[in-house]
């Protein structure tokens, strides 16, 4: 009968090695297959480089939170401007201030400059309301 017991089983490890190895070759796998997403960069500049290019009065853009452009001092300063409309409207060779609704998202702000960048528009910076007359010389 002592033929028919089974002997105890040794519990066995789970090697570590091989389980690194495996982790390894997963990563260089993904690392390798992967693509990355090329972002476009966004050129800009600061408002007192901007201040430099010329001294004719910059033209203000504004920019509301859900992304619309819109001429501000313009005749249809409230609407939702177009392509060709910020053609006709802008002079895309003057300075022009972005100025973003305060609660503008950063994807918002990046869309706009991209498409003014697409229409000509070379001069663009961002830039808040001026307090006062005196603060827009």
């Amino acid at each position: 009968m002592s033929s028919l017991v089974m002997p105890k089983r040794r519990k066995q490890s789970i090697s570590l090695t091989a389980l690194i190895d495996v982790v390894f070759i997963l990563l260089m796998f993904f690392m390798l297959t992967s693509s990355f997403t090329k972002f476009s960069a966004v050129e800009m500049q600061s408002s007192m480089a901007a201040s430099t290019i010329s001294d004719t009065k910059p033209q203000f853009m504004h920019l509301s939170e859900d992304g619309y452009l819109s001429g501000m001092g313009t005749s249809n300063a409230s609407a939702n401007l177009s392509d060709d409309a910020l053609g006709n409207v802008f002079d895309s060779s003057l300075p022009t201030v972005l100025q973003p609704a305060p609660d503008t998202q950063v994807q918002a702000i990046v869309d706009a400059l991209s498409r003014l960048k697409i229409l000509g528009f070379t001069h663009v910076t961002l830039g808040k309301a001026a307090a006062s007359a005196e603060d827009v010389k």
